[in-house]
């Protein structure tokens, strides 16, 4: 009886080692191994596209301020005088909800992010939309007469990345840059898992504190 007793409590404290020095270590290398490679392949993605330009603000005392220096920036060119369309609506819908996951909350000390939205003119139903949402006082629209730098700037950026990288291009597109302002790589803004990998992208851009 003492003898399986014993037999018990060894096969038992064996299992308990087992799990403490083999299984758990192993578990926690293949899940950082997986982390590791995920990482890779996200930053693999993310190449040079070129710079976007800067949006400038100009105060009261004459001094002049880049509202996107050092902030990680999801980009969208509208062109002119847009309309509310289904395609626009859902578009001010995603970067509400980029907003609500990276932009800035009061109290916050950081502030890391910025939609940046190009437009000149639009209907009165496009401005109204885009000047009640929420994120409103919070985003950099560029609402600009010079439409023509930054369309060039994004166009060619976009060609090359379609270039480089075999993809079919589309209509409707985001750009995002990095803190230094350097175009990294373009998405689907109509395409969900574009989307959801851009959310991953900003994520490994933004910097950490």
């Amino acid at each position: 009886m003492n003898e399986q007793v014993s037999f018990k409590r060894k096969t038992f404290i064996f299992s308990v080692l087992f799990l403490l020095l083999v299984v758990l270590p192993a578990g926690s290398w293949f899940y950082l191994r997986g982390g590791l490679n995920w990482r890779k392949q996200a930053q693999a993605e993310l190449q040079n596209y070129g710079k976007i330009r800067s949006a400038q603000i100009i105060y009261a005392d004459g001094t002049k301020e880049n509202m996107l220096a050092e902030k990680v920036c999801v980009v969208y060119y509208f062109g002119a005088n847009p309309d509310l369309t289904e395609v626009n609506r859902k578009i001010l819908d995603t970067g509400e909800r980029l907003f609500t996951q990276f932009g800035y909350k009061s109290g916050n000390q950081y502030d890391d992010f910025r939609l940046v939205m190009i437009t000149q003119g639009g209907t009165a139903e496009f401005r109204t939309h885009a000047q009640t949402l929420p994120s409103a006082d919070f985003a950099n629209w560029v609402w600009t007469g010079g439409l023509g730098s930054w369309r060039t700037i994004l166009v060619n950026a976009y060609d090359l990345y379609c270039q480089k990288n075999k993809v079919e291009p589309v209509e409707h597109y985001f750009a995002l840059t990095d803190t230094t302002g350097t175009i990294r790589r373009f998405y689907n803004a109509v395409d969900e898992k574009e989307l959801g990998r851009m959310v991953e992208h900003i994520a490994l851009l933004l910097p950490t504190r």
